[in-house]
């Protein structure tokens, strides 16, 4: 039997059997929290504490091509609320974009896949009931309009900079809270989320590039002054260096 064929068909029994008993809204993720645990760990490069990747690890494991086909399976239309469709997009972001890196593997950087016209975000992914989606479909047509401007702290770019690929899948019940907590972590780091210098609060280029995503809630300083609590600031410039190298072990 093609290798392929059998993932599929695999992937087609953890969705019909394995899911049996939580909310048909949301697939179960034990298995992508199962692998998180086993191939996801706190270490350190270029001077940054960050979540690093094991890539080789997650390639040779069968799990992974099974996660991959189910959430590429899974029927969207049964995703009825926004926190459903938030905690499955963020979960399918993360997924798909490690499986972009290792369906390019080895490479030192995300952006060193594709060429002059089309990027790493530009690959057709996923392919479902909103169409066929690339990694920037996904963030900015599907999860960026629902809204809540802390999902710049939850999806991973497979990058230093980036926040921390999470050790837990997101889940409907709990996704506004791990968003809270994902934004908080975030910013208590120096290295790439926020630090003072003087009366100026440096913060990441993220706040930069998506800055019109926090205009509905005030603008950005009254975003940073919920996330960095008790830092007195009167000016703030997104200027931390943005490390495109890949987060692997």
């Amino acid at each position: 039997m093609n290798k392929h064929v059998l993932i599929r068909l695999l992937a087609t029994w953890l969705t019909t059997f394995v899911c049996l008993p939580v909310s048909a809204a949301e697939p179960d993720l034990k298995v992508f929290d199962q692998l998180l645990e086993k191939y996801v760990a706190p270490g350190e490069r270029q001077g940054l504490t960050v979540n690093l990747v094991d890539y080789p690890g997650l390639s040779s494991d069968p799990r992974f091509a099974l996660l991959v086909e189910q959430i590429r399976a899974f029927d969207v239309n049964e995703l009825t609320s926004d926190d459903e469709k938030l905690a499955f997009y963020i979960n399918a972001y993360n997924i798909l974009t490690i499986q972009l890196i290792l369906d390019n593997w080895p490479i030192k950087s995300i952006r060193d896949i594709g060429g002059l016209f089309k990027g790493p975000w530009d690959y057709v992914m996923l392919e479902n009931a909103d169409g066929k989606l690339t990694l920037d479909d996904i963030e900015h047509k599907i999860i960026r309009p629902l809204g809540d401007p802390r999902i710049h702290f939850a999806v991973n770019c497979a990058s230093l900079s980036c926040p921390d690929l999470p050790m837990a899948s997101f889940k409907s019940a709990t996704v506004r809270q791990q968003l809270e907590e994902g934004a908080l972590r975030f910013f208590q780091h120096e290295g790439k989320g926020a630090y003072l210098k003087g009366n100026t609060l440096h913060v990441t280029k993220l706040l930069d590039w998506y800055g019109e995503d926090f205009d509905a809630g005030g603008g950005i300083e009254v975003f940073l002054r919920q996330y960095v609590p008790g830092v007195a600031f009167k000016k703030v410039d997104a200027d931390i260096d943005y490390s495109w190298l890949l987060n692997t072990q």
